[in-house]
C-alpha cells in the first residue's frame, strides 16, 4: 500500500504494531512482511530530514542484512559516494595541511569482493537509507505505514496473554484525542525518548559525555578545489583553533562537519568562519550553512527490553533500548541487528514453529551486545581530535616532524573506531539459552576471527559459483559436506523439524565447496539459525549436550541426534507428543518448508 497520513488512518487491530518508522522499525516491518505478517508502522515525521545526516556509514553486517530483504543494491545506487570514492579515514591538521595518520579500508569499505561478508560497507547518510526502507514499505501489502502520528505508550492494564494495546496520538500533540491500536505484539522503535519504554516504567542507565558537539551541514562550490589531502570518507582535523571532522555528503558541493567539544554557535557567519578555519582555507571560499544541530554523546542502556514488563507482548529495539555515541558508527547498525534478531523470533512464534518463550532470548542475546558496543564507542569518545592537539603540529622542520610522528603513534588508539570487524562481525551469543554448548569464542573489538562455534555468525566464504554460502534466511539451515554424508546423517534432524513444523533446509556441499567449508568452519555438520548465527555444530556439542534431557526423544548421542536436540532448544519446542498447550488459531503452524539441496 502507499503511505497514509493522520490519526483517522490508524486501524483498530493488527498483528504487530511498530512505534517508530526509523531504520530499525521499518526494517523489522519489512522482515515480517517477507514472511506474510501484517504490521502497522506509526511514524511522526511526514518527510525524512535530509539535513540531519546522523549516521553516515552502513557497515558490512547491515548491508548483508539489507541484501537479505533485497535492498542492498538499491542502497548502493542511492549513495552519492560509491565505495570507490574512498575507503579511508584520514587525520590531518587541515584539508590543506599535514596528514598525520590514515586508516585504510575503514568501516569495511572494500572496493571489490569482501571475503568476510557477502557485502562490504557503504558510505551513505542515514536519511537516504531510511528513504529506501520507507519506499520499500510503501510497496508492501503487509505494511500499513502511517505518518503524522506517534505512540503515546503501551497500556499495561490492557495487556492479556495474547494481545496488547497501544495508544496513538497526533504527532504534533494537538488536542485531537487518541485512538487505541490492539496488536499481538508492540514494538517500541520510537527512539531515545521512547514513550513506549517510559509507559512500561523502564529507565535508561548510563552517562553522558562532558562536552557537547556541533553538527553542521553546508554547501560550498569551491572548497573541494582547495583540498590537498587525499579523498577520505572522514577527515579528522586536529588543530589548535577548531578540531573535529569534515566530509562530503555528495560530489555536488554538500558537506558535513562535526565540531567536537564545541558549544552551540547561533550566528551562521561565525559557523562558516569556524568551518573555514578548520578546513584551512580563507574567506574567499564560499560556505553556506544549511543546518546546525548541537548534541551530546550519551552512553545509555535500558534496564530491560520490555518483555518482562509486558508478559512478552512489548519489546524495545534500537535507540529505544540503547543510545550509543557515534564514534565507530555502531548506533544505527546495532539497531538493525536488534530488529533482525527479534524479527526471526516473532516470525517463528507467529507461524507456530517456536514457543512464546523464544522471545525472552531477544533481550538475553541483544542487550549484552549493545553494552559492548556502547563501551567501545565510549572509549573512543575519550580520544577525540582535540585530545591530540599540539601547537607544533604544523611546524616545518625536524621539530614538527618529531611531533607529527608522536601524534601518529598516539592515534593508533583509534583503530577500534575504524577497524572494528571484531564488533561488527564478531558479536556472538555463546552461552545463551537458545544456543548449544561449545567452546568460548575469541572476542576482540578489532580483530575478527571467523569461528564456526555455537552462537557465532557463520563464517563467510564464496561458493565455486561466486555466490555467497549464506542461504536465504527464512528458516534453519544445516550444512553437511559431501564426504561426511556417509557417516554424518541428518535423518533425525529432518524428522524433528517435520514433527515440529520447523522450516529446515539441508544443503550438501561437494567438491571445492566442501573443501572451503572444512577450511573456513573446521566442521562438517553445522546448524544455522535464520539470522545466520550458528545454533550448533556436531563437533562442538556432541560431548556436552544431554540429548535425552533436551528433547530429541532418544539417548542417541550421534551428531544427527545432537543437532536434532539443538534445533528444539533453539526454538524452545517440546518433544513430539509432549506439547503443553494448543495454539490459538492465529498462531497455528503453517506448512513447514523442508528442502534438500546439493551444491
Amino acid at each position: 500500500m502507499t503511505i497514509v497520513h493522520g490519526l483517522d488512518r490508524v486501524p483498530t487491530r493488527t498483528t504487530v504494531a511498530i512505534a517508530g518508522g526509523g531504520p530499525s522499525g521499518t526494517y523489522l516491518a519489512l522482515r515480517l512482511a517477507a514472511a506474510g505478517i501484517d504490521s502497522v508502522v506509526l511514524e511522526p515525521r511526514v518527510e525524512i530530514d535530509r539535513l540531519r545526516p546522523r549516521a553516515k556509514t552502513t557497515n558490512a553486517r547491515t548491508m548483508s542484512l539489507l541484501a537479505g530483504i533485497g535492498l542492498a543494491e538499491r542502497v548502493r545506487e542511492t549513495a552519492a559516494l560509491p565505495v570507490s570514492y574512498s575507503q579511508d579515514v584520514i587525520f590531518c591538521t587541515s584539508l590543506r595541511g599535514h596528514e598525520l595518520r590514515r586508516f585504510h579500508q575503514a568501516f569495511q569499505l572494500i572496493d571489490g569482493d569482501y571475503d568476510l561478508s557477502p557485502e562490504c560497507g557503504q558510505q551513505i547518510p542515514q536519511p537516504q537509507v531510511e528513504q529506501v526502507l520507507r519506499e520499500a514499505a510503501a510497496r508492501s501489502d503487509h505494511i500499513t505505514y502511517i505518518t503524522g502520528v506517534r505512540a503515546s505508550g503501551a497500556n499495561p492494564s490492557a495487556m492479556t496473554p495474547s494481545t496488547a494495546t497501544l495508544s496513538v496520538a497526533p504527532a504534533d500533540d494537538a488536542d485531537n484525542g487518541t485512538v487505541e491500536l490492539e496488536a499481538k505484539w508492540i514494538i517500541g522503535a520510537d527512539g531515545g525518548t521512547s514513550r513506549v519504554r517510559k509507559s512500561l516504567g523502564i529507565a535508561f542507565q548510563g552517562t553522558s559525555a562532558p562536552r557537547p558537539n556541533f553538527n553542521v551541514v553546508f554547501t560550498s562550490a569551491r572548497l573541494r578545489d582547495h583540498v590537498s589531502i587525499d579523498p577520505a570518507v572522514q577527515w579528522w582535523i586536529i588543530n589548535e583553533s577548531t578540531s573535529g571532522m569534515i566530509g562530503e555528503l555528495d560530489r555536488d558541493g554538500t558537506w558535513w562537519a562535526i565540531l567536537q567539544g564545541c558549544e552551540p554557535i547561533d550566528d551562521p557567519a561565525e559557523v562558516a568562519a569556524t568551518i573555514r578555519t578548520m578546513a584551512g582555507v580563507g574567506p574567499d571560499v564560499d560556505i553556506e550553512v544549511l543546518a546546525t544541530d548541537s548534541w551530546t554523546a550519551r552512553m545509555l542502556l535500558a534496564d530491560s527490553y520490555g518483555g518482562r514488563e509486558s508478559n512478552g507482548r512489548v519489546f524495545l529495539v534500537g535507540d529505544a533500548a540503547h543510545l550509543n555515541p557515534p564514534w565507530g558508527g555502531h548506533g544505527f547498525n546495532t539497531c538493525i541487528s536488534d530488529a533482525e534478531n527479534l524479527a526471526w523470533k516473532l516470525i517463528a512464534v507467529h507461524d507456530g514453529w517456536a514457543e512464546e518463550g523464544l522471545l525472552d532470548s531477544y533481550e538475553e542475546e541483544r542487550r549484552p551486545v549493545a553494552a559492548r558496543m556502547i563501551a567501545d564507542a565510549a572509549a573512543n569518545g575519550k580520544a577525540l581530535a582535540y585530545d591530540f592537539v599540539d601547537p607544533m603540529l604544523d611546524e616545518v622542520g625536524a621539530e614538527g616532524d618529531e611531533v607529527r610522528t608522536r601524534v601518529r603513534e598516539a592515534l593508533a588508539v583509534k583503530a577500534s573506531e575504524f577497524h572494528s570487524e571484531g564488533l561488527v562481525l564478531g558479536y556472538e551469543y555463546a552461552g545463551t539459552s537458545r544456543v548449544a554448548p561449545g567452546p568460548v569464542p575469541f572476542v576482540d573489538a578489532v580483530e575478527y576471527r571467523p569461528q564456526a562455534l555455537p552462537g557465532c555468525l557463520l563464517p563467510h566464504f564464496r561458493l565455486s559459483s561466486g555466490t555467497s554460502v549464506y542461504p536465504d534466511a527464512r528458516g534453519f539451515t544445516v550444512f553437511v559436506t559431501d564426504d561426511a554424508s556417509t557417516y554424518l546423517a541428518t535423518e533425525a534432524l529432518e524428522r524433528t523439524a517435520r514433527e515440529h513444523s520447523i522450516p529446515l533446509r539441508v544443503i550438501r556441499l561437494s567438491g571445492t565447496d566442501a573443501e572451503a567449508a572444512r577450511e573456513h568452519w573446521g566442521a562438517e555438520l553445522v546448524l544455522v539459525r535464520p539470522d545466520l548465527h550458528i545454533a550448533a555444530t556436531a563437533s562442538a556439542a556432541a560431548e556436552s549436550y544431554d540429548v535425552a534431557a533436551d528433547g530429541a526423544g532418544t539417548d542417541d548421542a550421534s551428531p544427527d541426534a545432537v543437532l536434532a536436540a539443538a534445533l528444539l532448544t533453539a526454538v524452545g519446542a517440546a518433544p513430539a507428543g509432549d506439547r503443553s498447550s494448543e495454539r490459538s488459531d492465529d498462531s497455528a503452524p503453517r506448512d513447514a518448508n523442508h528442502q534438500r539441496e546439493a551444491t
